[in-house]
């Protein structure tokens, strides 16, 4: 089978030459070992499952742990391991030891770099929680709420195997630690023609926890992939999401949102790669920084060779609460067909004074009137999660009324 690799950046984007920096890697005396992993391999059944797992492990410990200067971090211990971790859950998906052919085949085709090499193989051979979410053909399948607490680090690897004309919508939800929690995951999905998949994710972390979030989708014909992304506070949070929209009249919608305050790090890479024709993909990002927070958007949109009358748009905004509190936006699109609808905006700002004005002059004092605009950019958000988990959007509209 041909196994589809998707990096951030594509070398081979038609006769431009792009140079590679490679990210320093420093070794852990700490690392996980063959140890870690006949423990891992204990907790599972599926003799393939744990093939794979060997077979990474191999590609694992080739690999140091990054030295990313963006983020300020330098190499990683990894923390004690715990074999198992146990979400709280409904809907009834599937554990991934239950994984079938057809699953199999999905997490042998897509790989990718993730946020980071090492760390996305690390989800990959450790995995201590994962679930393989698939539909049948014309089902509209109940929503599936994974909701994690960072006591212990996680490791996860979920399937996706969305089938022809079916629907689902996945909730997961992250509550941070108290302490250096830490989360890697690997997401690996294939949508089937006319099927639609949402996915929100909460991730409310503690100030010293670090969440990384990979996930790689390819969408058929007709097909529909929405992804909610918060991410809340966090010593470090890096999503890293890529989409191929393969088929004809495929559509991504990915809508990031994030709130830093003291001094986060929230650095975040979203890629849509157009393939079929009369294809659609948009990111629109939102978020406010406050303290000595800092966030880096990083969206890209890729439009490839015949990829024909494909509609491509970002727009990215962020509203600075503090002086010191530091947003850097990197919008990037590379199109190498002319029959496109193509564009894209960034933007940093403060809040207008004007409208602070006048909602003072209707009662509101300065403090309520900035809460109040600053709200309004996670209202969606906030909007979309209640209609699976009223309690999580409840504790959401608390947690960023508190910190803004």
């Amino acid at each position: 089978m041909e196994t589809i690799f998707e990096k951030a950046i594509d070398l081979k984007h038609n006769n431009f030459l792009t140079v590679e920096s490679k990210v320093p890697q420093i070794e852990s005396e700490i690392d996980y070992n063959e140890n870690e992993l006949s423990r891992s391999i204990e907790q599972y059944k599926n003799k393939d499952l744990i093939t794979f797992k060997k077979t990474r492990y191999e590609s694992y410990k080739q690999w140091g742990f990054p030295k990313w200067k963006r983020t300020k971090l330098n190499g990683y211990d990894p923390l004690k391991y715990i074999e198992k971790i146990n979400p709280k859950i409904s809907g009834n998906p599937l554990s991934i030891d239950n994984i079938d052919e057809e699953g199999l085949k999905i997490l042998a085709k897509y790989d990718m770099e993730g946020a980071n090499r090492k760390f996305f193989l690390m989800s990959d051979t450790f995995f201590n929680t994962g679930f393989y979410i698939k539909t049948k053909k014309n089902e509209e399948k109940k929503p599936i709420i994974l909701e994690y607490n960072l006591d212990n680090p996680i490791y996860e690897n979920t399937i996706f195997n969305i089938k022809e004309n079916s629907k689902v919508t996945v909730v997961r939800i992250l509550n941070g630690s108290n302490e250096d929690g830490f989360r890697t995951t690997s997401l690996r999905g294939f949508l089937g023609k006319n099927a639609e998949l949402t996915i929100i994710n909460v991730a409310h972390l503690g100030d010293k926890d670090i969440n990384i979030d990979n996930a790689l989708f390819e969408v058929g014909e007709n097909a529909t992939v929405n992804v909610y992304d918060l991410h809340i506070s966090g010593r470090i949070s890096s999503p890293h999401y890529i989409f191929r929209l393969s088929g004809e009249n495929s559509n991504a919608f990915m809508k990031p949102y994030f709130l830093g305050y003291n001094d986060n790090i929230i650095d975040m890479f979203y890629l849509i790669r157009f393939y079929g024709k009369n294809t659609t993909g948009d990111i629109t990002g939102k978020g406010v920084l406050k303290d000595l927070s800092k966030a880096v958007f990083r969206g890209t949109l890729d439009i490839k060779k015949n990829a024909k009358e494909a509609n491509a748009s970002e727009s990215e905004h962020t509203l600075l609460l503090s002086e010191k509190s530091r947003a850097e936006a990197i919008p990037s699109l590379l199109v190498d067909e002319n029959e496109v609808n193509a564009s894209h905006a960034a933007s940093v700002g403060t809040l207008n004074e004007d409208t602070l004005y006048y909602l003072m002059t209707r009662g509101f004092s300065k403090v309520e009137a900035k809460r109040l605009l600053s709200l309004a950019i996670f209202e969606s958000f906030i909007d979309e999660v209640e209609k699976y988990h009223k309690e999580t959007s409840e504790v959401i509209r608390n947690v960023i009324e508190s910190k803004i």
